[in-house]
């Protein structure tokens, strides 16, 4: 916890400019120990140096372009065309005599992209591995000369210290970066902390402590994974490590438009066939690996670089067996702590691995000493670990828990979907899975779950949304339910972009009501043990986020993600043979080509620099457009008799009198009639309200159109009325928070009224109402909201979409605002 003295927050600072949180209460702490933060002024930024060499050269903003059309052609080509078709393209006449760009073929085209700056330049180390003489040496020297069937391997690899380089001084990052950490509370008393970005976290205010004065930490976060590159035959892989720094904000490092994760090298993918243990000596090479690629950092952590800063290892980011791979463990012990296994299902807390004494572990036993530690704490025989030297670092802490394996695609689909599905059945638990109501947003599961063949992460996150509605009345054990609300709480809770004090308790209450009623699983024979690593990596969750800030910052997703552009892309343009080199010097053109675009817009912005600083997403939201319609309507001029039979629009004419009747000067208008003509839409986008802890769901799209059909092939489209909430009592929600003041209601017609009904431009929605919120169900503490009784006859509504029944649940895991809504309203 923190000090007192840690607690002198100042109400007055202004808010943080360039953190996505800046418009919710946000009252920061500087670091004052010692001055931080210091960037050298007299050092120019790449952009600038580019700017001065043309300017210097009387060359144009466009060189080595002739202007803005050539170039914004050659953008297109090397971002769209591959090198067939681009010799083809610039050999056709109507090129070369209409176009006629400076350059006639492909050749003298990759000439001139080639002048363009980029990053770090790539070089390959070439590696000689051979056999078990590798396995006998005591420190692990992979380099083995003058053997006939040695293996030569590829090592790919960027200076890292030139990459972050790069990054921290990029201008196009000048307004989501932070040079000095902060302790960030969410009230002026300091007694509620807030962790979000990595500045935010224990793990650089600690850091900086150690730091002499005047530096400034550039935290590294890697991120490794290997990963197929053919999809369907052969077995061609690769191995990239990507790099980012904890200085560029969170929402922005994990757009990967923004370009604010480089890839540092490809490591060697072999299958090591000329050793008898080939997956004791993949270890060592990973080791060897990234020792090489990280040389740099050792001195450039010791004692800083030209600009003043400290490039430090801070996280790394991968799933479980490469967690294991870093720590030398093996893959059934924790990589961070010295759980035994046979402890990894308890709610313990256990000592957590120090990294100097793994050092000496690892040296005694590469020195014949065999300590008994070595396996009491399963370790792994790699004498030389690539972070032993690094300064600053403690791997251990480093290692991020990881929301996609070790929650979505761990705990809930490979364990407790699983366990739930044979308590269930399979062809009811689909069945129930089949019958959910369609939600903006929602996948819709038409032939259940168990026939999903390949899970992604985005059908990991659809899984949880609807997971605990699927189990009600298809499992009798209530405990077995309490069990998966507690998982499903566990897992929205991680997910939040900004986490407090708060919501790190109700975290960790998650993982104790998991803990007690998990037991019911062994008794329904579903499991005879919980002795499983991603069970116990749940534990860590707390330290990860007090240490580096939401886990939206250190998540495998964003890594996976890069894959696409840095991995497959690249080796669908090579030959698919030599394929490393071919994808590097794809790359690097391709960096070029998205370098001098960020440089051109950094020209222009600086030669019209009419933005606002102070702008933030709350301001977009009071100023800018509340909902979003179609210029013309889906269906023109619809009657009334339309909407109550298409619709369902029941009570459509009385809610119409009622609704012109509150406008202003209502009497100098006629009255509603069967005669009147309404243009509907099929559907509106909301903005949706900042919110605290989330803001990936700007928008809501909300769907309201009956069944149409689709000629005679295709099945008719079913109709949709959305549920929605709506705020009915301001007030009172703005008093108490929560489901307060909201009401359910489903969304029956969008529409704009006729001119002759009254001068009322905006979107009028006619609705049905369910009953206020009174019942919640105290085991899946969810509303249940019903129909008026009588209001509605749901055998009028034809092709409904939600079935004919009067009570309904409120899924309070439906999204993460509603899910933090309900948690509001319990506090």
């Amino acid at each position: 916890m923190d000090t007192g003295e840690d607690r002198e927050v100042n109400p007055d600072a202004e808010e943080e400019p360039n953190s996505e949180k800046a418009y919710f209460p946000r009252h920061a702490m500087e670091f004052t120990e010692h001055p931080v933060g210091a960037v050298s002024d007299d050092t120019k930024t790449s952009f600038q140096v580019m700017q001065d060499i043309q300017e210097a050269a009387g060359r144009g903003t466009y060189a080595p372009f002739r202007d803005a059309e050539e170039w914004e052609l050659a953008e297109w080509l090397i971002k769209n065309v591959n090198q067939q078709g681009m010799e083809d393209f610039l050999k056709l006449p109507i090129t070369r005599n209409r176009t006629q760009p400076s350059y006639h073929s492909k050749y003298l085209f990759m000439k001139v992209i080639d002048q363009l700056p980029t990053g770090p330049e790539w070089s390959c180390e070439l590696i000689r591995v051979h056999g078990d003489a590798v396995l006998d040496e005591p420190m692990g020297n992979v380099e083995v000369d003058g053997e006939d069937d040695a293996e030569e391997l590829e090592l790919w690899l960027r200076d890292p210290v030139a990459c972050v380089r790069e990054l921290i001084s990029n201008p196009t990052f000048k307004d989501d970066i932070a040079y000095a950490p902060e302790k960030v509370y969410a009230d002026p008393q300091g007694q509620t902390r807030r962790y979000d970005e990595m500045w935010t976290g224990d793990w650089w205010w600690e850091t900086q402590r150690r730091m002499p004065a005047g530096a400034t930490i550039a935290p590294v976060i890697l991120a490794s994974d290997k990963t197929e590159l053919s999809r369907f035959k052969g077995d061609k892989s690769a191995w990239p490590v990507y790099l980012s720094i904890g200085n560029i904000s969170k929402q922005t490092r994990r757009q990967p438009a923004s370009h604010a994760s480089v890839l540092l090298g490809y490591l060697p993918v072999s299958k090591l066939h000329s050793f008898d243990d080939n997956s004791l000596a993949g270890y060592r090479l990973f080791h060897y690996c990234m020792k090489k690629i990280l040389q740099p950092l050792v001195v450039a952590g010791q004692e800083g670089v030209k600009m003043v800063f400290f490039p430090i290892l801070a996280a790394y980011v991968a799933d479980h067996p490469e967690q294991c791979l870093i720590a030398c463990c093996t893959e059934n012990r924790c990589p961070k702590c010295l759980v035994r296994v046979d402890q990894r299902g308890e709610h313990i807390e256990c000592p957590h691995r120090n990294q100097a004494q793994t050092t000496n572990i690892l040296h005694a036993q590469a020195t014949s000493q065999y300590p008994p530690e070595f396996i009491a704490q399963g370790l792994r025989a790699i004498f030389s670990p690539f972070w032993s030297d690094l300064p600053h670092t403690d791997i251990f802490t480093c290692i991020s828990s990881d929301i996609l394996h070790q929650l979505l695609q761990g705990l809930l689909k490979d364990y407790v979907k699983k366990w739930c599905t044979n308590i269930a059945g399979k062809p009811n638990f689909d069945a129930r899975f089949h019958a959910m109501p369609y939600f903006p947003g929602l996948r819709h599961w038409k032939r259940g779950i168990s026939k999903v063949k390949q899970w992604t992460g985005s059908d990991h996150k659809q899984l949880q949304r609807v997971f605990v509605t699927a189990l009600i009345g298809a499992i009798p054990h209530q405990d077995v339910i309490k069990a998966s609300c507690a998982l499903i709480d566990f897992i929205h809770i991680a997910q939040f972009q900004s986490q407090t004090d708060d919501t790190i308790l109700a975290l960790q209450r998650a993982l104790v009501d998991f803990h007690r009623y998990k037991d019911i699983f062994i008794e329904l024979g579903c499991r005879e043990h919980f002795n499983i690593p991603k069970l116990h990596s749940l534990t860590h969750y707390v330290s990860t986020i007090k240490n580096f800030g939401s886990l939206d910052g250190v998540n495998t997703e964003h890594s996976e993600r890069l894959h696409i552009d840095y991995a497959k892309k690249a080796y669908a343009k090579s030959n698919h043979k030599d394929y490393t080199i071919q994808m590097t010097k794809w790359l690097q053109r391709q960096e070029a080509v998205i370098w001098f675009r960020s440089f051109l817009n950094w020209r222009h912005h600086n030669a019209c620099d009419d933005d606002d600083p102070d702008a933030s997403p709350l301001d977009a939201f009071l100023t800018g457009p509340r909902y979003r319609v179609a210029k013309r309507p889906h269906f023109a001029k619809k009657t009334i008799k339309y909407l109550i039979e298409q619709h369902g629009a029941v009570g459509f004419t009385e809610a119409l009198k009622a609704f012109v009747d509150t406008l202003p000067h209502a009497h100098q208008f006629f009255e509603p009639n069967i005669y009147d003509r309404f243009d509907c839409f099929s559907n509106i986008v909301i903005t949706l309200w900042p919110h605290e802890h989330v803001s990936n769901d700007s928008f809501a799209r909300i769907r309201c159109h009956p069944q149409h059909l689709n000629g005679p092939r295709k099945p008719p489209t079913p109709a949709r009325f959305d549920t929605v909430l709506v705020l009915v009592d301001e007030e009172e929600h703005g008093r108490a928070g929560g489901f307060h003041g909201l009401r359910v209601a489903e969304i029956h017609a969008i529409f704009k009224l006729p001119p002759h009904l009254g001068n009322f431009h905006e979107p009028v929605a006619y609705v049905h109402w369910f009953k206020p919120f009174s019942h919640i169900d105290n085991t899946i503490r969810m509303y249940l909201p019903k129909f008026p009784s009588g209001a509605v006859d749901p055998l009028w509504i034809r092709h409904h979409t939600v079935p004919p029944a009067d009570t309904f649940y409120l899924n309070r895991y439906i999204n993460l605002r509603t899910f933090e809504q309900y948690r509001q309203h319990e506090a």
